[in-house]
């Protein structure tokens, strides 16, 4: 393999599935939601539909990660496996923020009076049909380079030693939860919810960086990357 075309194809057919799965349950639940709506008057938003493909986002790169080693047998290398994630990920992101902006138009329009659908962009004061798409293509691409980074950090350390971060994670976070105070945090992202969302996504995309380096030299194996090399004598 000596172009992206290759792997790229089946980086694409590894998480398509997954993904047309995901716009046959979003519109499922887009329906019943339309039906609970009308019974509900639009008083109360009854429900989210970005749950799906949120979900789905987030867990991608455990999925895509199974052509790994099928790139590298056929002769492909890691740079191409990593890059070839990253593009088609990138158009299923496009396509689902399309699909949710698309359902969250014809909800709105289509069934005004009944239609009350919790948003990400709802948030917002102002919000019009290209926010609503931008909101949703930044938040699928925060879950996306966090799961990214986690499933590198899994595969390249292996469950033990993830595990073991993932701990000392928790209980940092834990410290940090009772002796720091959140209030100005809150206030910051309801009052610039819009520029909080571009700092994550920034962070999304540090994160997507590392990603890259990581797998750049990383082992055929699940957890065969050594932190420490032992000297040759």
């Amino acid at each position: 393999m000596h172009t992206l075309n290759g792997p790229f194809k089946i980086v694409a057919k590894e998480t398509g599935i997954t993904f047309y799965i995901s716009i046959f349950v979003t519109v499922a639940i887009f329906a019943l939601f339309i039906f609970l709506s009308s019974l509900s008057s639009g008083a109360n938003s009854v429900g989210a539909l970005f749950g799906p493909f949120y979900i789905v986002f987030l867990t991608l790169p455990f999925i895509f990660f199974k052509a790994y080693r099928f790139i590298l047998g056929l002769g492909g290398t890691r740079t191409q496996f990593v890059l070839s994630a990253y593009l088609s990920s990138i158009l299923f992101i496009i396509a689902a923020s399309v699909v949710l902006t698309l359902l969250h138009f014809i909800g709105t329009n289509l069934f005004e009076d009944s239609y009350s659908v919790f948003h990400m962009a709802d948030i917002l004061t102002d919000a019009n049909i290209f926010m609503y798409f931008w909101i949703d293509f930044l938040w699928l691409f925060i879950l996306f380079g966090i799961g990214m980074f986690a499933q590198v950090i899994n595969f390249n350390m292996g469950t033990m030693r993830t595990l073991i971060l993932l701990g000392l994670v928790i209980l940092a976070s834990i410290s940090i939860y009772f002796y720091i105070d959140f209030g100005p945090l809150f206030e910051f992202i309801m009052t610039d919810y819009t520029l909080f969302i571009h700092i994550l996504a920034g962070g999304s995309l540090i994160l997507l960086v590392l990603s890259y380096f990581m797998m750049r030299n990383a082992p055929l194996e699940r957890g065969d990357r050594k932190i420490v090399k032992p000297s040759i004598k």
